[in-house]
């Protein structure tokens, strides 16, 4: 009964224009409460400690290369299940986290932007949407709003699924935005798409990464959820279009990056000398990693210190489009404790398809 009841509202929800950086935040997004499930935890408190540690869990799987090595991965042990049915159990645990101090809410007055993988091994017309979010709703027994929605926008589709929160909390029966990104590089097409564009990181090649799996939820409003206490949230965010890839067939000059960053900076009213650090994409692969430093230097002031860096991916692998929520939930928490990164930031993102990202975060 639940299945007939998704598939009659459960769709697409329609993308920001790339070529229009950002979309005005008239309130900020407070980060209400959060959960994460990767690789160095199942919950959002252990997975937040091992990364704020240094700590990993890469493995070797049972993928090979071409000469017999193992490829590294950072899967979490389930060995039965694999495409729609793995998401959705990583899906049903990071939501489980994010909503068990929620006794007191809603659901069917909480809506979901999931933002879901934009790869080849995903055709837009399959129903692997469907699937997977009707077995993490059938698995948690709850009703969501029906403006609910996917995103297949992958890894940077962070600005566009923040929009989307932003337009679905306008509408007065909407309390709060549950938004969620699960994603799993750990799939025989996918690796082996990968082994052939020669993005893994093994011994043939050090510019490469190792593909993980996550999924991350962050329940977001327009009410600071507790007047007194600290809270963080999201000042600003912008999306824009870079013409270089990552295949070299065309060279990038990191202009849709530095739009995006400039953008976001000016819609949270702020500048680089406000930032205490940036919370990066970066992967392994040196194309990302000269993106971002260019970009960073150009939206820096003359003789402007480096911001501190910090990187999910050293822990949790390449997460695809579960990336971007995920740095949402450990920052939630690292930027509220006594260890603190600082109290304002800057997230960006990249995506294979040229799609940029940037978001402001900040403690308040």
């Amino acid at each position: 009964m639940i299945i007939e009841k998704l598939n009659a509202w459960w769709r697409r929800l329609p993308s920001v224009d790339p070529a229009q950086p950002g979309t005005a935040l008239r309130a900020p997004l407070y980060i209400k409460s959060a959960g994460l499930c990767c690789a160095v935890g199942y919950e959002l408190a252990a997975a937040r400690a091992c990364i704020a540690a240094g700590m990993d869990h890469f493995q070797q799987s049972h993928f090979k290369t071409h000469t017999g090595e193992r490829v590294l991965v950072a899967a979490m042990p389930e060995r039965r299940l694999w495409g729609a049915s793995r998401l959705a159990i990583w899906l049903t645990k990071a939501l489980e986290d994010c909503l068990k101090g929620m006794p007191g809410l809603n659901p069917s007055r909480v809506a979901v932007v999931w933002l879901a993988p934009d790869r080849p091994e995903y055709p837009l017309d399959g129903n692997q949407w469907d699937v997977t979010f009707t077995r993490a709703v059938e698995a948690l027994n709850l009703s969501f709003h029906p403006e609910s929605g996917v995103l297949p926008l992958g890894r940077a589709g962070l600005s566009d699924a923040l929009a989307q929160a932003q337009r679905l909390l306008q509408a007065p029966e909407v309390d709060a935005v549950l938004l969620a990104g699960v994603d799993s590089l750990i799939d025989a097409a996918t690796i082996s798409r990968l082994m052939g564009e020669e993005r893994l990181l093994v011994q043939q090649n050090s510019d490469g990464f190792i593909p993980g799996e996550a999924a991350a939820a962050v329940l977001l409003q327009q009410e600071r959820p507790d007047p007194i206490e600290p809270a963080v949230c999201v000042l600003g965010h912008a999306s824009s279009q870079e013409e270089g890839r990552v295949d070299g067939s065309t060279p990038s000059r990191a202009q849709g990056l530095t739009r995006a960053l400039r953008a976001a900076l000016a819609e949270a009213a702020l500048d680089y000398r406000d930032l205490d650090f940036r919370c990066s994409d970066q992967n392994g692969e040196a194309f990302y990693s000269r993106e971002s430093a260019n970009a960073m230097s150009r939206i820096a002031p003359s003789g402007g210190d480096a911001l501190d860096l910090l990187t999910l991916c050293d822990s949790l692998g390449e997460v695809g489009a579960a990336l971007g929520p995920a740095m949402l939930a450990y920052l939630s928490r690292s930027m509220l404790h006594p260890l603190s990164p600082g109290s304002c930031g800057i997230l960006h993102l990249a995506s294979d398809d040229g799609r940029r990202a940037a978001v402001v975060v900040a403690t308040v």
